[in-house]
C-alpha cells in the first residue's frame, strides 16, 4: 500500500512524517456496529440513486446477491464467484424499495438494515470493504403499496469485468464502437461517482487546468494512480468525458510504481505498474483505471514517474502534448532518467499548500516545460529565472552546483528533503548536430541559428520555414537551435512550408496554393522525423518561388496564441503570392539566408508593412528604422543598395536594373483577370 507522507514542519529542524501503512477500510468496524449513530455519515459514503425498477435479470458483468424485502441475510451466497475467476470489481449496489416514499416511516430502521446487510457481504468476502471501486444505494420508486414493493428486487449488486477478456480485448482490431450523449453521461457519472468515493475532489486543480487549456491537442496524459492521486487522475478523465467530441487528449498512462512489487525489489527504469489506455475508448479507459488500482497501490513513498513517461513515448509516439499529473508529496526514484527525456513535460502538481516539490520544478526547467499548481502556473518557466533564481508564489528557488533547482531557504529545503537521496542528474548530453542537416551537405549558411543565438527570449513563436531544397539546411538551423537550448527555446510551433507537396507551377494558384505541415515544438522526436517527411512530399524542381503569404496567413490562423511569428525565407526566392500581404496583420519577424547580393525587396516590405523586423546574419532591422525612414522620405541603405519607397508605398530599389523577374515585383496591384480569379 501506498505511504502517504504529510509533511508537517514543527519547527526550523523537526520533520515528521505520518505513514498510512495499508489503504483504510470503507467502512469502520464501529460504524457498522453503531449504525444509527453516525447515519448521516454512514449514507455519505454513498451515492444516492433513484430509479423505477432495478431489473433483476442477470447480466453478463454483474452478480446480484439476493436479501429479501427488509432482510439482510444473502440467500444465494453461492452466486458470488471472486476466487473462481481473475476479475476487477467496478460498482457495488446497494438496492431498496422507497416505500413508503418517506423513509421516515419505514418500519424497519434503514441504518441498522443497511449496515446488517453490509456486514452480511462481508462475511462472504472481507476483501469487498474497500474504496477501491463506487458504492451506491439505489432506491426504487415504482411502487405504492408493500404487496408491489415485495415482488421487487431487494439485495446486492455487484459489477464486475474479466481481466483476461479485458486483455483479450485490447489486442482486438478497429476502431471502438461510438457513443452516443447517453453513454457519455453514464460514463462521466461513474467517474464522477468514483471521485466522490475517494472523498471527493478536493481541489479542482487538474479539471480546470484541462479546461483552461482546451488547446492542449494530440495530448498524452501520464498519471500517477496510486492510491492517495486517484481523485486527482480521475478528474482528467473525468473532463475529457464531459467533453468528449472536443477533448485533445488521445492517450492516457497509468502508474502504480510496480504493482505491488516489494520496495527492494524496484529497479531504476524497471519498476514497472505503467499501463496504457487510449481516449477515445471511454469503456475500457474506466475500466483501466480500476484494473490499475487493483494491482498496486505505490508502497514507498517514492514514484516511478519518469519511466512512465519514458514509457508513454515510446508506446504512443505521435503527440504534441506531455501531460504529468504529479503527486508534489512524493519523491521521483527515478529521477536521474530525466536526461532521457527529450520532450517538454506540463507538469500538474497536486498537493502543493507547502509549496512545489523542486523535483517537479527540476523536471519541467530541464525539459523546457512548465508548472501548473492550485496557486499559480508558468507556461515558460526559464523565464522566471533570474540569475540563478526562481520565485514562485509560495517558496523561491536557487540553482545549486549541479545546476538544479533547490529551496533557497535552508531551513525550508526540510519540507522535501526525503527526494534529495534522488536528485542525482548527469549533464543532458546533447549532440550538436541534426542528421538531416549533414545528410543535405551541412551547413554553409548560419544565418538562421545565429539569429536565433542573438534573440534568446523569443517567446512563444511561431516559426514558418521555407522548406525547398535550397532552404533544408538553412531552415533546419531552427531546429537544431530548439534542441541545442532544450530549457530555453521560446519555438512553441513549427511548420514546414514546401509549396504546394507535388502539384505543377501551372496548378499553383495564389492563396491557394497548400504544402503547409503544421508540428508543436514539445516532441522533438515528431519534428525531426516530419523534417524528411515533408521532404519527401515535395518535388522541389522550383526552388525560385513561394507561398510565403499564405503560408504565414494560415499559419498565424492555426496558431492564434502564438506572440512571434518568424519567416525563414531564402533572399534568392520569390513570393509569388506578394500581392497578399495586404492581409497580414501580425507582424512578422524575416530571418533572410542566401543573402549574395542585394537584399530581395519583398522581404523588406514582409518586414515592413507588418510591423516586423528583418534579420540578417550579422545585422537586425527593426520597424522603427523603416517607418521613420518612409516618413522622412530618406533612402534606405541595406548592404550597400539603396530602396526607396514607390507610388504603393513599399521599398523597391532605387536602381531599377536591380528588379527581378516579375514574380519578386514589389506591387499588390491585381489585374482585371485576376479580380475575376482568372
Amino acid at each position: 500500500m501506498k505511504h502517504i507522507i504529510l509533511f508537517i514542519l514543527l519547527s526550523v529542524s523537526m520533520l515528521i512524517w505520518i505513514p498510512i501503512q495499508a489503504q483504510p477500510r470503507k467502512f469502520s468496524a464501529e460504524l457498522l456496529k453503531n449504525p444509527q449513530k453516525y447515519g448521516p455519515q454512514f449514507e455519505e459514503l454513498f451515492n444516492l440513486n433513484e430509479i423505477g425498477t432495478y431489473k433483476k435479470q442477470q447480466k453478463k458483468g454483474v452478480i446480484l446477491l439476493e436479501n429479501g424485502y427488509s432482510k439482510a441475510f444473502i440467500k444465494n451466497p453461492k452466486a458470488w464467484i471472486p476466487y473462481r475467476k481473475n476479475i476487477v470489481i467496478t460498482q457495488i449496489d446497494v438496492v431498496y424499495t422507497k416505500y413508503p416514499k418517506n423513509k421516515e416511516f419505514w418500519i424497519t430502521n434503514y441504518y441498522d438494515l443497511l449496515a446488517a446487510r453490509i456486514t452480511e457481504l462481508f462475511k462472504l468476502d472481507s476483501t469487498l470493504n474497500s474504496s477501491d471501486f463506487e458504492w451506491n444505494i439505489v432506491l426504487q420508486t415504482d411502487c405504492d403499496t408493500e404487496a408491489e414493493t415485495m415482488k421487487m428486487f431487494h439485495g446486492i449488486a455487484i459489477h464486475y469485468f474479466e481481466v483476461d477478456e479485458f486483455e483479450r480485448e485490447a489486442h482486438a482490431k478497429g476502431p471502438s464502437k461510438p457513443l452516443d450523449s447517453t453513454e457519455l453521461a453514464q460514463y462521466s457519472l461513474k467517474v464522477h461517482n468514483f471521485i466522490r468515493s475517494q472523498g471527493g475532489l478536493g481541489d479542482s486543480l487538474v479539471f480546470n487546468t484541462f479546461d483552461k487549456h482546451k488547446q492542449w491537442n494530440k495530448a498524452l496524459v501520464v498519471m500517477d494512480w496510486t492510491g492517495s492521486m486517484y481523485r486527482y487522475g480521475a478528474q482528467a478523465i473525468l473532463w475529457h468525458t464531459l467533453n468528449f467530441k472536443t477533448s485533445g487528449i488521445r492517450n492516457f498512462v497509468f502508474f502504480n510504481d510496480g504493482d505491488n512489487k516489494p520496495d527492494i525489489n524496484k529497479i531504476i527504469g524497471e519498476t514497472g505498474g505503467v499501463y496504457f489506455a487510449q481516449a477515445e475508448n471511454v469503456d475500457r479507459l474506466v475500466k483501466t483505471f480500476y484494473l490499475v488500482g487493483s494491482r498496486g497501490k505505490g508502497g514507498d513513498p517514492e514514484e516511478n514517474d519518469v519511466e512512465a513517461l519514458l514509457k508513454g513515448i515510446n508506446r504512443f509516439e505521435d503527440f504534441d502534448e506531455l501531460i504529468l499529473i504529479a503527486d508534489n508529496n512524493s519523491c521521483m526514484r527515478d529521477f536521474s532518467l530525466l536526461v532521457n527525456l527529450n520532450v517538454k513535460v506540463n507538469v500538474i502538481a497536486c498537493g502543493t499548500e507547502k509549496g512545489i516539490n523542486p523535483q517537479y520544478i527540476n523536471l519541467a526547467y530541464q525539459t523546457g516545460g512548465s508548472i501548473h499548481s492550485i496557486e499559480e502556473e508558468i507556461m515558460h518557466l526559464s523565464l522566471k529565472v533570474k540569475g540563478n533564481t526562481l520565485g514562485l508564489k509560495t517558496l523561491d528557488y536557487e540553482l545549486d552546483p549541479e545546476n538544479l533547482f533547490r529551496i533557497k531557504n535552508p531551513t525550508q529545503r526540510i519540507i522535501f528533503s526525503a527526494c534529495d537521496a534522488f536528485n542525482t542528474l548527469a549533464p543532458r548530453p546533447i549532440d550538436p548536430h541534426l542528421e538531416f542537416i549533414d545528410r543535405h551537405g551541412g551547413i554553409t549558411d548560419s544565418t538562421v541559428y545565429k539569429v536565433f543565438d542573438r534573440h534568446p527570449l523569443w517567446t512563444s513563436s511561431l516559426v514558418v520555414m521555407n522548406w525547398s531544397p535550397r532552404m533544408y539546411t538553412q531552415s533546419a538551423q531552427a531546429v537544431l537551435w530548439h534542441k541545442v537550448h532544450p530549457k530555453t527555446s521560446g519555438i512553441d510551433y513549427f511548420v514546414f512550408a514546401n509549396d504546394g507537396d507535388r502539384i505543377s507551377e501551372k496548378q499553383k494558384k495564389i492563396g491557394k496554393t497548400g504544402g503547409m505541415y503544421y508540428n508543436k515544438a514539445n516532441n522533438f522526436a515528431q519534428v525531426v522525423q516530419r523534417c524528411d517527411y515533408v521532404a519527401k512530399k515535395s518535388k522541389g524542381d522550383n526552388p525560385n518561388t513561394s507561398n510565403a503569404i499564405e503560408s504565414i496567413v494560415r499559419s498565424a490562423q492555426k496558431y492564434p496564441d502564438a506572440k512571434e511569428i518568424v519567416y525563414l525565407a531564402d533572399n534568392e526566392s520569390c513570393i509569388r503570392d506578394f500581392k497578399l500581404i495586404k492581409y497580414l496583420n501580425v507582424p512578422v519577424k524575416v530571418v533572410l539566408s542566401n543573402v549574395n547580393g542585394p537584399i530581395n525587396p519583398q522581404y523588406i516590405n514582409l518586414a515592413y508593412k507588418t510591423g516586423g523586423s528583418l534579420h540578417l546574419i550579422t545585422d537586425d532591422f527593426y520597424n522603427n528604422v523603416f517607418s521613420a525612414l518612409a516618413t522622412s522620405k530618406l533612402k534606405l541603405t541595406l548592404n550597400g543598395v539603396n530602396y526607396v519607397l514607390n507610388e504603393e508605398g513599399l521599398y523597391d530599389f532605387e536602381d531599377g536594373t536591380k528588379r527581378r523577374k516579375k514574380d519578386c515585383s514589389v506591387s499588390t496591384k491585381t489585374s482585371l483577370l485576376e479580380n475575376f480569379g482568372l
